[in-house]
């Protein structure tokens, strides 16, 4: 097992060279609009790039949200191959104004060399009159903003878009067309959002005309990278308030899908877990284990050892945006505020994580091929009693009592043993979190247990080797009541955004969802080879107006490409 240390040890040391060697990484964030009520999501599309093109070495990119009154919240993005994608869903605390977004890696995110030249968003709250100080100009009675215009098509780059020239009637779905004429690999996001008033008194080009390869500033370099995913550190204090040292910890998501790991205190008493992803506002449960080369701790505990405070520690840095633009409010407004907050709030009412499509995802190392037998015991004749559940329907486990104690095993083929089976002390899981004590599985209550998941191998985890996984899954993720002691310590965390985007597709002809969402389409990463054609439909929402169709990415020369229309529907 120490050479297991050493190997992983080597191949982050390795990681670390890689990245040197690496040109500067430059975040470039494009997003389906520019204007937003609070309530509303902002869409995001990012780029992450160095002097050779996609970078491959980050795999998180951050975005902050900048007013003239400081940082406004974070929000991180994973990547993959030098992409990725999320949703930010505006909080009720930001206060009417323009806001600048900041992206950069955590390798390339330190202190601000130069001003970050971030894109520019305008936000109103509907539902206060807080506005950001010194960033609202409201005008004098009688004195209008002049409308942008009526939108028009605009190309910059080798793209062509088709859309239907005249106005749409008696349609469910708009067919549109993207073609590719550079002959060049592109990487694009697009959007399809309404035009309403509010959009052309507060058109983007009234605050930037700027392309998405002007959208950056410079960060001097850190010692931190997020290379397989984000890295998370936490800080383990003694009782007598020193540095907890060699201490083998646990860290898990409540209800996640394998985000398990197993990281050793250093000198510091830090322990480090480099995680690929943990998706989400999630609930990271720290268990503190045995110093055992294996994990065979079961219910008796670690007898003489600490108890131990347990810190999430997250490094900052002092960033400065460019001079973000004064918005200009006046009381024309009105009328388009209360319809785009009347629509907002229509969404908030039937939103569901159903209607959203999911994007590519980093796949969990841990697993690796291994495909898991899985028990919907739903399926079966339900027990009162957990031992007969397992007993008479999962073939794959067995339990074992050594006194008091009793121990989930889980039942394998080896094709390296010179029998049929091997059995050994399971890494046991209740919704995503480890139960070292297995007492407290098998006394649970079966009838909250929707599923059992056993995967038959085993599995390495830092210094703990297991022989298999099993996870149990309540109905509700909630651990079904099971109280795991004073010493698991529960800290609250925001991961990375999951990688959604929306097509429509999952809201049509669906009687009970009214769409009046203001982006009815949204794809985030698109891909297209030189000279093809990206086609799609549209759907359409429960309200009529005047629609554009925005394209943004870039080519692999890395060239920027843009190009929009607009469509009526009537």
């Amino acid at each position: 097992m120490r050479m297991k240390k050493i190997l992983i040890l080597c191949l982050y040391c390795v990681a670390l060279s890689f990245g040197a060697l690496h040109a500067q990484e430059r975040v470039y964030i494009s997003t389906d609009k520019s204007c937003y009520v609070a309530g509303e999501s902002i869409w995001c599309s990012v780029y992450c790039l160095d002097e050779e093109g996609y970078s491959d070495l980050s795999s998180v990119a951050y975005l902050q949200f900048f007013s003239n009154e400081g940082v406004k919240a974070t929000i991180k993005l994973g990547l993959i191959e030098g992409r990725g994608c999320g949703r930010f869903e505006i909080p009720f605390s930001f206060a009417t104004g323009n806001y600048s977004i900041v992206a950069y890696t955590k390798r390339y995110g330190g202190e601000s060399l130069t001003e970050f030249n971030g894109k520019v968003v305008t936000i109103f709250n509907t539902l206060t009159v807080e506005r950001v100080e010194g960033g609202v100009e409201v005008l004098p009675a009688g004195k209008e903003i002049d409308h942008v215009g009526a939108a028009v098509a605009t190309v910059r780059g080798a793209v062509e878009l088709e859309v239907p020239e005249n106005g749409v009637k008696g349609m469910n779905a708009v067919p549109i067309k993207l073609r590719n004429l550079s002959g060049k690999r592109a990487s694009l996001n697009i959007s399809v959002y309404h035009v309403d008033e509010l959009e052309k008194m507060v058109a983007p080009e009234r605050y930037s005309s700027s392309s998405l390869l002007e959208r950056t500033g410079e960060f001097r370099e850190t010692a931190e990278l997020d290379y397989a995913g984000e890295v998370i550190k936490v800080k383990l204090s003694g009782e007598d308030g020193n540095p907890a040292v060699g201490k083998n910890v646990y860290m898990s998501a409540v209800d996640g899908d394998m985000d398990v790991y197993v990281a050793v205190s250093d000198s510091a008493g830090m322990a480090t877990y480099y995680t690929n992803n943990i998706y989400g506002e999630r609930d990271l449960v720290f268990d503190v284990a045995s110093d055992f080369n294996i994990a065979r701790s079961i219910s008796r505990g670690d007898v003489g050892e600490q108890r131990c405070g347990i810190s999430l520690l997250e490094a900052t840095y002092k960033h400065k945006t460019a001079a973000i633009p004064v918005l200009e409010i006046s009381a024309q407004m009105r009328d388009a505020l209360v319809q785009r907050a009347m629509n907002m709030q229509i969404a908030k009412r039937f939103e569901a994580d159903t209607i959203y499509n999911l994007m590519k995802m980093r796949a969990n190392p841990l697993l690796g091929d291994v495909v898991p037998v899985v028990y919907n015991l739903d399926d079966y004749t339900r027990f009162p009693v957990m031992t007969d559940v397992i007993r008479e329907y999962v073939r794959g486990l067995r339990i074992r009592k050594y006194g008091k104690e009793e121990d989930i095993q889980v039942l394998w083929e080896s094709s390296m043993a010179n029998f049929s089976f091997t059995e050994g002390h399971a890494l046991a899981l209740l919704d995503g979190v480890p139960v070292r004590n297995h007492k407290l599985l098998v006394d649970m209550d079966p009838l909250l247990v929707r599923q059992i998941v056993v995967y038959q191998r085993q599995f390495a985890m830092n210094n703990f080797l297991f022989d298999g996984i099993v996870e149990f899954k309540t109905y509700k993720g909630d651990m079904g009541g099971i109280s795991l002691g004073e010493d698991v310590s529960i800290i609250s965390c925001r991961g990375v955004e999951y990688p959604l985007a929306f097509f429509g597709n999952r809201v049509a002809g669906n009687p009970n969802y009214p769409n009046y969402n203001s982006t009815i389409y949204w794809n985030p990463v698109v891909d297209i080879e030189g000279k093809d054609v990206y086609e799609f439909e549209c759907q359409l929402p429960a309200y009529k107006g005047e629609f554009k169709v925005v394209v943004e990415g870039l080519d692999e020369d890395g060239s920027s490409i843009y190009a929009s229309d607009v469509f009526k529907v009537e």
